[in-house]
């Protein structure tokens, strides 16, 4: 049986310190995490993220780099981001806590964690692939962490949740794939219909998106999703 924290996917989205990268390897080594992903670092330099990483080399040697979000997240299971920031069009976030509690229902599942960049932190568009925002506590004063302690307090506290202690039947979820194929269909049907038209608020689509994946949908509930909106498109003309 595979280790719980092998399903544990850390993706740092557009990572611009290469000693930022090596010091969230070290972060992931020291709690026994490995699965190390990278969407378009920029200028990734390998040997100055040595630097930090101290003795999680094999972390950065093993981290599988990606141009895209959508590409690194699409076998995914579960996805969450981290960040501060909420807005109405997002999903509410969830105290860091809160939501280690909860992951335990997704044990088994392939899950992947959010890393903005170190300037602006995840983005609306980043925000909208998210099933739920995570807020780690802080000062009002100072309430944003350094990229490396963000992504060491998130795997501290799955550590000592209920990961690793209870053992829940796995759920059967669909891959992040399944949603981009809702998000293609409902795409067709919206513009096919006349409900997108030119004064469609450009929020709308993003909306839309966060709705489907804060739906949380197991395996069949996704099979019969994808068959309705087939049928819809047939009906309407689109296939």
């Amino acid at each position: 049986m595979r280790p719980w924290n092998d399903y544990i996917h850390v993706v740092l989205v557009e990572p611009g310190d290469n000693l930022n990268i090596g010091s969230v390897a070290r972060a992931m080594k020291n709690l026994g995490f490995s699965n190390l992903h990278l969407v378009a670092p920029a200028n990734f330099d390998i040997d100055r993220a040595k630097v930090t990483a101290c003795w999680a080399e094999e972390v950065l040697i093993t981290a599988r780099k990606h141009t895209k979000l959508s590409d690194a997240i699409a076998p995914m299971a579960d996805v969450v981001g981290f960040s501060t920031r909420a807005g109405k069009n997002k999903p509410s976030p969830l105290s860091l806590e809160t939501w280690a509690r909860s992951a335990a229902n997704f044990k088994g599942s392939q899950t992947a964690l959010l890393f903005g960049p170190e300037d602006t932190g995840l983005r609306s568009e980043h925000m909208e692939q998210c099933r739920a925002l995570i807020q780690i506590p802080a000062n009002t004063e100072c309430p944003s962490y350094n990229l490396a302690q963000a992504v060491l307090l998130a795997l501290y506290e799955l550590s000592r949740g209920s990961w690793d202690k209870e053992n829940p039947v796995p759920r059967d979820l669909p891959c992040w794939n399944d949603y981009y194929q809702v998000d293609r269909m409902v795409e067709e049907i919206a513009q096919k219909s006349g409900f997108y038209n030119e004064g469609t608020p450009e929020q709308l689509p993003g909306l839309i998106r966060t709705v489907t994946r804060r739906a949380n949908l197991d395996g069949r509930e996704m099979k019969v999703v994808l068959g309705w909106l087939s049928r819809v498109l047939v009906t309407i003309g689109g296939r």
